[in-house]
């Protein structure tokens, strides 16, 4: 600070330490001088102390930027005509350490002292040109930077920027290891350092690279497609390119076309591929399947198992949807809040569970749908490609193909029925229960409430087209219910209250079931539009509506029961006095029963007194007896065990002597039967022979019509002459005498005569 002025004269000291500097006014000449120690100033009158500074102090590795800096020439600070520093004013100048300065007037100094950029292998400095420049420091040669340009300077190496250069940020390397690979968007020419807007660039590892100003990543950095055998992925084309195939041809590629890479290998797509999605090979086992669409023909068509699929590039997984109800019985979708769902009911029960909203948006609609149908149920299914239905019996798995539904029957439920209570997707063939509860009026206006079981099946022939029929009434417990009461409220209005309660199941069974021809109820009733039979019916509860009627009708009861009563006081009378009188016979006879084994017991004593009296005698001849009986005994076990033995040998002896002559008459069978079949082979043949002769001598006689002319001459001669038989001769033939005579006698005894056109002799 100055010394305090002092009157007598106005003269400062000032001293300035070793790298102080501080600003001097002076008055005289309006400027501003800087004076830099160490030094001992001293002011004069018209010189003004303006501050005192230490001066900057950049050590090695540091710079700062200083805004209107000095103008300097040959190394000295340029100085006006009035002795202050000349000020580049809206200029900037770097001052790298070590150095010190002080800060001239209008010298300001930007920011703060930092130390120089150290960038390792794997850093950088993103730059930007805050004016026009010509760069030296480019690696590929001097490059003229225009204001606003950004670039990168890479390590390793330290970094000072210029002052026509602002750090904006530093960056680090992005490594991509073997396994990785990135798209980058708007790549830099690194020739021209021009961006490329609009274009990609495919960079796979293992790499080390920076992006540069412009450049953006595509999502993130991506591992390489290690595809197996089971996966693929599917490609589209976004410009015209080729690509060698694995036959090393080239292939050309449309913009917009698309294909599948199967595995197994390493895939890393160009700039010009986009995947659009991965795909996995599907293992369908038996009994599975998929619904899969042709994106060029539109069609659906179903892959069933067991394979592996993996759809083509034009093609897609389907999503099957059914209608509303079938979805909700099969558990595809939540029910609608409406009637009670069933999927195999074909009476009341309750409905089922119902999946949480989560649960259906899980359920894969592209896997066929596999119905499951139980054993005695049935389910229609309509194909709405063909326009034809099916019907499906069980216990059976049905997979439904891409454009079959499933029906679904809207049936009453409830007591007393009521319509579209129950929806049903299997339809049960029973026999199965059906109950109904309404009302009927007698002639006499009695107005009776009944409740009845109709016990039905269906009649199915196992023919799918024929047994179509069974679906064709909807409703059909609604509409049998209908029917029959409303048959039954016909008998009831035909008949008074007391004959219709009395005769209530004959006329309700006559009802149901109707008569036959000889005024017999039948036993079942057929409903032809759907196959389905009344087998039985169970009248639970006949009740009348009107209070009055149901007094009387209890007080009707009550006389019956009270009636019902005494008669079975009078039986209870009757056999309890029947129970006395058995009583005090029984007793009589206990009387004469213990007096009978009182006697008894007093013989039996007696008998045991002798039997001690004659046991000591009987003893050694008891021992005895018994040696005897041993030995008997054995003797006989001996004799019977020889005896069975002896019979045992005998039976096998004369089982082999049958045997030997059973087949002794099988092969003597057998032999006689082979000379039978020999001879009359033989005979057969002899026959053919004779016949072959005969047939050469007629014809050596001149043919068959001269023949018999003179066959019936001489048999016409010999009738005359009174002969019982004639044998004709073939001139040159040997006469077997025996035989002749066998053909003479002839069979029978009777006379005639005998010609044989085959052999010629008799």
């Amino acid at each position: 600070m100055p010394p305090p002025n002092n009157s007598s004269e106005a003269i400062q000291r000032i001293s300035l330490k070793n790298r102080e500097y501080a600003y001097i006014e002076d008055a005289n000449r309006g400027v501003v001088l800087v004076e830099i120690g160490p030094k001992v100033l001293t002011l004069e009158a018209h010189l003004t102390l303006v501050t005192k500074s230490r001066m900057i102090e950049l050590g090695t590795g540091s710079w700062c930027v200083v805004r209107n800096p000095v103008v300097r020439e040959e190394g000295k600070v340029s100085l006006d005509d009035f002795g202050q520093a000349r000020i580049a004013v809206g200029d900037r100048e770097v001052r790298v350490g070590p150095q010190v300065f002080p800060l001239y007037p209008g010298e300001e100094l930007e920011g703060e002292i930092t130390p120089e950029y150290v960038l390792g292998v794997y850093d950088a400095l993103r730059l930007r040109a805050l004016t026009a420049f010509m760069d030296e420091r480019t690696p590929g040669g001097p490059r003229r930077r225009e204001a606003g340009d950004e670039w990168l300077v890479r390590g390793p190496g330290r970094y000072v920027p210029s002052a026509a250069v602002m750090v904006v940020s530093t960056e680090k390397a992005r490594v991509l290891k073997e396994t990785e690979y990135c798209i980058v968007l708007n790549p830099v020419d690194r020739t021209t350092g021009k961006i490329q807007e609009g274009r990609r660039k495919v960079i796979s590892g293992p790499d080390v690279f920076f992006l540069e100003p412009g450049e953006q990543l595509e999502g993130d950095v991506r591992r390489k497609h290690v595809l197996s055998e089971m996966q693929g992925l599917k490609l589209q084309a976004l410009d015209d390119f080729s690509e060698p195939e694995e036959g090393g041809e080239p292939r050309l590629r449309k913009a917009g076309d698309t294909w599948i890479v199967r595995g197994p290998r390493t895939y890393v797509p160009n700039e010009k591929v986009v995947i659009q999605k991965e795909i996995v090979a599907l293992s369908l086992g038996q009994g599975e399947g998929l619904y899969v669409r042709d994106l060029r023909s539109g069609k659906v068509s179903l892959v069933q198992g067991p394979c592996q699929f993996m759809p083509e590039a034009h093609q897609e997984l389907h999503e099957k949807r059914l209608s509303p109800d079938a979805e909700a019985l099969l558990g595809l979708a939540p029910p609608a809040q409406a009637p009670h769902l069933a999927a195999v009911e074909g009476k009341e029960g309750k409905a089922p569970p119902r999946p949480s909203a989560s649960a259906s948006d899980r359920v894969d609609r592209t896997r066929a749908i596999v119905l499951r149908i139980e054993d005695n149920t049935s389910v229609l299914i309509n194909d709405f490609e063909t326009n034809h239905a099916r019907v499906e019996f069980g216990p059976a798995k049905v997979m439904l193909r891409p454009y079959e539904d499933v029906t679904v029957l809207d049936l009453s439920g409830g007591t007393p029925k009521r319509p579209r209570q129950l929806k049903v997707l299997m339809l049960r063939l029973g026999p199965d229960f059906a109950t109904d509860l309404f009302e009927v009026a007698t002639r006499d206006h009695a107005r009776l409430r009944i409740k009845l079981s109709y016990k039905w099946q269906f009649d199915v022939e196992g023919d799918s087209e024929k047994d179509k029929a069974i679906f064709r009434v909807n409703d059909f417990i609604g509409y049998v219910c209908e029917n029959l009461a409303s048959r039954i409220r016909q008998v009831a209005a035909e008949n008074d209250f007391e004959t219709f309660h009395k005769n209530a199941s004959v006329l309700i069974r006559r009802a149901i079931f109707g008569v036959d021809e000889a005024g017999k109820a039948r036993k079942d009733r057929l409903f032809s539009e759907n196959k389905l039979r009344i087998i039985d019916i169970d009248i639970k509860d006949i009740a009348p509506v009107d209070d009055k009627t149901a007094l009387k009708l209890r007080e009707a009861i009550d006389t019956n029961i009270q009636i019902q009563l005494d008669a079975s006081k009078q039986e209870a009378q009757a056999a309890a006095e029947l129970k006395r009188i058995r009583s005090e016979e029984e007793k009589q006879l206990a009387d004469i029963s213990s007096h009978r084994k009182s006697e008894a017991e007093r013989q039996s004593l007696i008998e045991l007194q002798n039997k001690n009296h004659q046991l000591a005698t009987l003893s050694h001849a008891k021992v005895e007896a018994e040696a005897q009986l041993e030995k008997a005994r054995v003797e006989s076990e001996e004799a019977l065990a020889r005896a069975e033995a002896e019979a045992r040998a005998s039976r096998i002896r004369t089982e082999a002597e049958l045997e030997r002559e059973r087949m002794m008459s099988e092969v003597t069978l057998e032999r006689q039967k082979k000379l039978n079949d020999l001879e009359v082979d033989r005979q057969a043949r002899l026959a053919a022979v004779e016949a072959d002769q005969f047939r050469q001598r007629v014809e050596a006689l001149g043919g068959g019509e001269n023949f018999v002319k003179a066959v019936a001459a001489q048999a016409q001669a010999a009738v005359v002459g009174g002969l019982d038989k004639v044998v004709f001769l073939p001139s040159g033939s040997n006469l077997n005498l025996f035989d002749s005579m066998q053909g003479l006698l002839g069979p029978g005894g009777k006379n005639g005569v005998t010609g044989d056109k085959n052999t010629g002799t008799h």
